[in-house]
């Protein structure tokens, strides 16, 4: 149980961070880094959406709620990362 709550906080934080990081080597037309970045980004996905869905399934209402609250937190460091470096390179 406990395994699970960590690998989702784990995976979505991934996910939702490195989506932000793979759009920015879209734009500077980085191959190699959108390849590999693309890579975390889906297996990153695939693993948190998978426990996302099976928590609503069994009713997990917490496990589904950090589901979300783990999504949304993730978008808040990334679009973090993305001002700090836009920052950065201005």
């Amino acid at each position: 149980m406990l395994t699970e709550y960590l690998l989702l906080i784990i995976t979505n934080l991934i996910f939702q961070s490195s989506r932000t990081y793979n759009a920015r080597a879209i734009a500077r037309e980085d191959t190699l880094t959108v390849v590999w970045s693309s890579f975390v980004v889906k297996l990153s996905w695939m693993i948190s959406t998978a426990i996302g869905i099976k928590s609503v399934f069994e009713g997990d209402l917490w496990l589904a709620a950090t589901y979300l609250l783990t999504g949304v937190l993730g978008d808040y460091i990334g679009m973090r990362l993305t001002y700090n470096y836009k920052n950065e390179n201005i």
